[in-house]
């Protein structure tokens, strides 16, 4: 089976082919599947942010080239696909609108199932499978949001249960406004990371630490009075920009460990499993390995070509809702889907 995945949720058109010999046979077996290609088209970050008209133009100009380029190293045509599969939400409304349009299109035109995937979801899958990760927690981090989650049985059907969320913003949105109103560069959460690693090198591994708020309640989080602290020391000239960088990721992740390290303690799940764009960060996958070695639990992280949004993902996840026959009432866009929305299957 060949799954075509088209992911454009906010600032990256993606299409991924997946192909597998997988079976249904009871649960579903991913093991003989294999990612063909992972082509994608991001619109660059600035200092203007991300503006959704903007970013739908861009996936309306580049989402052809991304698609043929994707089949063309794949080396199969749009007519050796089985199904496409594309990203239904959660998202950034104006290009969830680009990405189901093309979608739709190849389906109607090629004849091909059209396959709605949960992004949030698909985030998940393609780390469980990527990882070979069973049941574990999941700790979803990336731009708009950020989840710690389980799978869990609610009246003999399985879900993803939020055991904790951001109330507010999610971490990735929050490191990128800090790199952006500081002026950084690259201006988004890649020049936070770059310039604490610079500021924890010039201090030879003893940064000092700027007293920054610390929100957690229960298992949920907050980091709107973080990002607001930041930008007023900022402003202040109350530290270096090494130091405030260094000290705005120290703050938020440790809130980020506390909550997942309570929700492990909760639901002793064998392995933590981190996803999503912001687990390419180095310092974050530190804290969590130091964590999960004290719990003398398996920690895991997304490898970095399937953390940010990309195609792959959505076709993974596309893939293991056809072979588990799910049922969707609804292929069209929606902004608003949640993790716990939708009944696993698998």
């Amino acid at each position: 089976m060949i799954v075509l995945g088209i992911e454009a949720t906010a600032h990256t058109f993606g299409a991924g082919v997946v192909e597998s010999q997988a079976r249904t046979a009871g649960a579903v077996d991913m093991r003989n599947t294999r990612v063909l290609c992972n082509e994608f088209d991001r619109y660059p970050s600035s200092a203007d942010g991300f503006i959704p008209r903007k970013l739908a133009d861009h996936h309306a100009k580049v989402a052809l080239k991304v698609v043929r380029a994707a089949l063309q190293k794949a080396g199969v045509g749009i007519r050796d696909v089985d199904a496409i599969a594309f990203s239904q939400g959660p998202g950034i409304g104006a290009c969830l609108r680009i990405g189901y349009v093309c979608a739709k299109s190849l389906s109607t035109l090629n004849s091909k199932p059209l396959v709605p995937v949960n992004h949030t979801v698909a985030h998940v899958e393609v780390g469980k499978w990527a990882c070979n990760c069973k049941d574990p927690l999941v700790v979803y981090v990336s731009g708009g949001n950020t989840q710690i989650a389980a799978k869990q049985k609610q009246d003999g059907k399985s879900y993803y249960r939020v055991l904790g969320e951001t109330l507010d913003v999610g971490i990735g949105n929050f490191l990128d406004v800090v790199g952006r109103k500081i002026n950084l560069s690259p201006p988004d959460a890649v020049g936070v990371m770059k310039t604490a690693q610079q500021y924890c090198r010039a201090q030879k591994g003893k940064p000092e630490y700027f007293e920054l708020p610390y929100t957690v309640k229960g298992m949920n989080l907050a980091f709107s009075g973080l990002q607001t602290a930041v930008l007023r020391a900022h402003a202040q000239n109350a530290c270096s920009v090494g130091q405030l960088c260094y000290s705005a990721q120290e703050t938020a992740f440790a809130m980020l460990v506390e909550a997942s390290e309570r929700a492990l303690c909760h639901t002793r799940k064998p392995q933590v499993l981190m996803v999503g764009g912001v687990a390419k960060n180095d310092r974050l996958r530190e804290m969590y390995s130091l964590m999960c070695k004290e719990q003398q639990t398996r920690f895991e992280a997304v490898p970095f070509e399937y953390a940010g949004d990309q195609g792959a993902m959505i076709a993974v996840a596309g893939l293991k809702n056809i072979l588990a026959k799910a049922t969707n009432k609804s292929v069209e866009p929606t902004q608003d889907l949640r993790l716990d929305s939708q009944e696993i299957t698998w």
